[in-house]
């Protein structure tokens, strides 16, 4: 099912993804249905199946809109100075950020990447949740090799690729025991300071000439802070997703619209 392209098309689009959002929100990811979404936005079901197939492309989507790369062009052209290492940290800075924001990412990020919902969605919003997650890890690839060639990190390709699967490795595992509230407080210090020292440990097994630091993970902090407070609701619609999609058309990088917009 193709993605909508006229501009009411895409707002009839981002109303019912904003209502089902709020349904996930209030009712689990369990409990949602297409009933009950026909109802909130005033349409037959017959109509949401104009935009979606299933229940899996609307879980899908609603990740794209909100996935931490929808932000990171449009950040870093705002602060063109950020250094390499810098670029690194944010998509890990940028997931915590939008975590605060939003009650329902840390489960649709968790829920949309499993085979058994993913693969059930349709082919074009397939297409586009596996080059929006190959973005962000050629995210940190990129930034990783431009840290080398500038000269910031004395690093091999492999430990490139090591270091890559290293804080996505971490991250994923951090946001899944934070996020559960299973964990009893006395296994788990504070989440920020947890977040810092786990990651300033993981950077320094590699060769960087300005190790990471509390001053540095504390500006950065800061700043995506500001540009989430001014900026996250409006990135996250149909309108923003198709133009990710429509840079990465000419290239086989998935990571191509990102890199431009950066450069």
């Amino acid at each position: 099912m193709k993605c909508p392209t006229e501009a009411l098309s895409m707002m009839r689009c981002n109303q019912i993804l904003d209502a089902a959002e709020q349904l996930i929100e209030s009712q689990g990811m369990v409990s949602f249905k297409f009933s009950q979404l026909a109802k909130e936005v005033s349409c037959s079901t017959g109509t949401l199946y104009k935009f979606f197939e299933r229940k899996e492309d609307i879980l899908v989507c609603l990740f794209l809109r909100s996935a931490t790369s929808n932000h990171l062009p449009i950040f870093i052209r705002e602060h063109p100075d950020l250094t390499a290492q810098e670029k690194v940290l944010l998509p890990v800075l940028f997931t915590f950020e939008t975590i605060k924001r939003s009650k329902s990412f840390f489960t649709l990020r968790s829920v949309s990447v499993n085979t058994m919902v993913w693969q059930l969605a349709s082919d074009e919003k397939v297409e586009r949740f596996k080059k929006r997650v190959n973005a962000f890890w050629e995210w940190f690839t990129l930034s990783l090799n431009e840290a080398v060639d500038n000269g910031e990190l004395e690093a091999t390709p492999l430990q490139v690729k090591e270091l890559v699967q290293g804080i996505v490795f971490y991250l994923t595992g951090c946001l899944t025991q934070f996020e559960s509230e299973l964990i009893a407080p006395a296994y788990l210090s504070n989440r920020r300071e947890t977040c810092y020292r786990h990651l300033s440990k993981l950077m320094a097994q590699y060769r960087w000439k300005k190790p990471l630091n509390q001053a540095l993970f504390d500006s950065l902090e800061a700043q995506s802070t500001q540009f989430f407070d001014k900026h996250y609701r409006e990135n996250m619609t149909c309108v923003a997703c198709s133009a990710l999609v429509n840079a990465q058309k000419n290239s086989e990088s998935p990571c191509s619209g990102l890199k431009s917009l950066a450069s």
